[in-house]
């Protein structure tokens, strides 16, 4: 079994920031983490092993 996940975060200052915005960013690193392999987590365009 593997695992790809793309995650986003939002600070108190990105509040603003629209739910659509914050879900497309969580999506774009999803398609990052799967591109990089297996077993990868991405947030925020950075790709790490999953531990």
């Amino acid at each position: 079994m593997t695992i790809s996940v793309g995650a986003v975060t939002a600070t108190v200052d990105e509040a603003e920031e629209a739910a659509a915005a914050l879900l497309h960013r969580a999506d774009a690193n999803l398609y990052a983490a799967k591109q990089a392999g297996r077993n990868r987590v991405v947030r925020d365009g950075a790709a790490e092993p999953a531990a």
